[in-house]
């Protein structure tokens, strides 16, 4: 596949590296000088340094071959036009991404609105709706969904609380069919035999059927909580869509923001969300405020970190739980062993346009512990050579593991015994190594253009 990427700043950077990494042939065109060459010298692709938008160049960087153009500037404007033009060469997949509301909020009911874009992503929208996903399971680190909803995937640390905890996996009595399909341990991540031993501090990835997952939790030492008290700090963009998303589910919401324009800019947008005027590093604001009794506190503004500060400033205080906000990867591994829940923006969107160069047959991508696993829901194919063999017959790819079936409408944690039948979609997790090895168990083609 032949891919342009327009923009090489965080987003763009982690979008052409992985690309790159599985083989296919990356553009990268970027005007800054500086970021073109932080490219230039550590990914193997072709860059070029200039505007995105100029037909001259995009002809230089081959639009008339390229599968994909993804355009992830700072400019709005400058992505949508240089995905329009795209579109005016032939190339069958432009992604945009597109942070201001204006340009894909509308009161048109018409399902042929478009910005003539293929897919316009927001990453603020994105990062709204990932914490929301985490506020049904508030104890998990994360939560991700298959075969209809009727599979989770939970993200969970173990504490000295949990019962299975010095225990190998092959004697823990799962009642409720679950299976650990992989744990991570001092920042690696191992895809467990039935000889591992769990331990206190290790980060488990547990798959169970949605409605059973609450006992299952039990023996991991887990007491799943409600969320009713929500407290957000940032009324940018993050802040005003998770805001927004809160209020359908009829949760009491406060925003702090610094900003007075901002405050008054999405107070009029909002209907029953309290929002707050002040420095969200203010000891006695927040106390004022109830900050350490609300249910959740997410720390949403721009800046690391001041997120970072005030999430433990709330801890201290005695807030049950804190998401936090942050855009540095470099971050993320200390960040997460001193707080509840990290969110990742850049994160987020990456894993968004990569998933859209996915195979046909792959339904959903998800990327986990950043970029260090991920979990793949797929049809098996009907020209699957492994089609009818029992599981503990095959010799699954290393790297990988398969959490779940779906089949007929039901949903499956399998045993050996189980066997995968064309069209069955398939739950997988595995470390980005064993992807080209899945390709070839389950004989899917490269990428879904």
């Amino acid at each position: 596949m032949q891919a342009i990427i327009i923009g090489a700043g965080k987003v763009g950077f982690s979008i052409a590296q992985v690309l790159a990494s599985e083989g296919h042939d990356v553009t990268v065109i970027e005007k800054d000088e500086e970021r073109q060459k932080i490219v230039e010298e550590n990914l193997d692709v072709q860059t070029i340094t200039a505007s995105g938008a100029s037909p001259v160049v995009l002809e230089e960087a081959g639009v008339t071959q390229a599968d994909l153009l993804v355009a992830v500037t700072e400019m709005d404007e400058l992505n949508i036009v240089s995905c329009l033009m795209a579109k005016q060469y032939g190339v069958p997949k432009t992604v945009a991404r597109v942070r201001n509301p204006d340009y894909v909020e509308t009161t048109r009911k018409s399902e042929d609105f478009s910005l003539g874009v293929d897919v316009a992503i927001n990453p603020e929208r994105i990062t709204a709706m990932e914490i929301v996903k985490l506020l049904e399971v508030p104890e998990a680190l994360k939560v991700e969904y298959f075969a209809d909803g009727q599979i989770q995937l939970l993200e969970l640390k173990l504490t000295e609380e949990a019962s299975v905890v010095g225990q190998k996996l092959m004697d823990i009595n799962f009642k409720h069919n679950a299976l650990i399909v992989a744990i991570q341990r001092q920042g690696q991540i191992i895809i467990p035999r039935g000889d591992n031993t769990l331990e206190v501090g290790d980060t488990v990835f547990i798959v169970a059927q949605t409605e059973k997952m609450i006992d299952v939790e039990k023996l991991l030492g887990k007491k799943r909580a409600s969320i009713n008290k929500v407290m957000i700090l940032g009324g940018g963009r993050i802040g005003y869509y998770l805001a927004r998303l809160l209020e359908q589910k009829k949760l009491q919401v406060k925003i702090i923001e610094k900003d007075l324009s901002k405050c008054r800019a999405i107070s009029k947008k909002l209907n029953t969300t309290l929002v707050l005027n002040g420095d969200g590093t203010d000891i006695d604001l927040l106390k004022e405020e109830g900050a350490g009794e609300v249910d959740l506190f997410v720390t949403a503004t721009g800046n690391d970190k001041l997120n970072l500060l005030v999430s433990l400033l709330v801890k201290h205080l005695g807030v049950k739980k804190t998401i936090t906000v942050v855009r540095r990867s470099d971050y993320i591994p200390l960040v997460e062993e001193v707080l509840d829940v990290v969110v990742s923006p850049r994160a987020l969107t990456t894993s968004t346009i990569l998933k859209l160069v996915w195979p046909q047959e792959v339904l959903s991508v998800s990327f986990l512990s950043g970029f260090k696993a991920e979990t793949l829901e797929l049809v098996v194919p009907q020209r699957c050579r492994h089609n009818f063999k029992k599981l503990k017959d095959l010799k699954f790819p290393r790297g990988a593991i398969l959490g779940a079936i779906m089949r007929d409408g039901t949903a499956i944690v399998p045993v050996g015994d189980n066997m995968i039948k064309p069209h069955d979609r398939v739950m997988i997790f595995a470390v980005p190594e064993a992807i080209p090895r899945l390709n070839d168990f389950f004989e899917v083609g490269r990428w879904g253009l």
